[in-house]
């Protein structure tokens, strides 16, 4: 992948902290179609300070890995399986790669901690987000009431038709499949990666007040979003990021700020 300026959007609120980096990715304007390979040994850089990218290889699972900061072990975590990053080291940038799936991003400003989660909706079913946020408490000692939610565009509810056997999946998950979904006909329901993942994050004890959505639909938004439904079918990844920045103090997000800001960062 050339050099060049890719676009994020952000949170308003969790910019204006100072003390995390992030940004959902958007599509590249010029025609090209990166993916998740073409950001290896490649760093994010943001208002002046480079982060080192760690990703794993996203298998639609519900695994947690936990980043020690090791910089040595930042192509060992690429080859690894898995579907969700937590860390407390500074100085990284957690990524997810998406196309229609959710990326989820988790902060305790308490314990300055971070996670990052890829859900579709075998991962969402699995509970990924639930054990992302669990695994942080028992690894980092968080609070859920500390932690701050945000979900990145998605397809929605609009466009995400599923079909009997995901129905089921869900259904016998525990999942309120009446309030997550709409039907479409028969055997065919249009599916809310969002609202499912708002419901796993309150189940881990995140309060409402702290979760920001970002109600962008990427099938809708095919000008702006790579989309595997809408036609890019393997092609074309969004880089969703979160890091802590360096030299920080403790503090918190204001909730409820959900505004969003464009932000470019070149890639390197």
């Amino acid at each position: 992948m050339k050099d060049r300026e890719t676009k994020f959007l952000q949170i308003e609120g969790w910019k204006r902290n100072g003390k995390i980096a992030h940004g959902f990715g958007m599509r590249i304007q010029d025609g090209e179609k990166p993916i998740r390979k073409d950001w290896l040994g490649k760093a994010v850089q943001q208002e002046e300070e480079s982060f080192p990218l760690v990703s794993l290889r996203q298998v639609h699972g519900d695994r947690v890995v936990i980043f020690d900061g090791n910089i040595q072990k930042v192509e060992e975590v690429w080859r690894e399986e898995g579907d969700s990053l937590i860390t407390r080291s500074p100085g990284f940038a957690l990524g997810v790669f998406t196309a229609d799936c959710l990326p989820i991003f988790l902060y305790d400003p308490q314990k300055q901690a971070i996670g990052i989660v890829h859900a579709g909706w075998r991962g969402t079913a699995k509970g990924i987000t639930e054990k992302a946020v669990e695994r942080m408490k028992a690894t980092f000692l968080c609070r859920s009431a500390d932690i701050r939610a945000a979900m990145g565009p998605c397809i929605g509810l609009c466009c995400y038709e599923v079909d009997r056997p995901v129905q089921k999946t869900f259904v016998e998950a525990g999942f309120p499949w009446d309030s997550i979904s709409n039907p479409r006909g028969e055997g065919k329901w249009s599916l809310d990666l969002h609202l499912a993942n708002s419901l796993l994050l309150k189940a881990a004890g995140v309060r409402e007040e702290n979760i920001e959505i970002l109600k962008l639909c990427t099938s809708c938004q095919g000008e702006i979003f790579y989309s595997y439904r809408k036609g890019d079918k393997t092609q074309g990844r969004q880089l969703n990021f979160m890091g802590l920045r360096k030299g920080v103090e403790k503090g918190g997000c204001r909730p409820g700020d959900n505004k969003v800001k464009y932000q470019s960062s070149p890639s390197r």
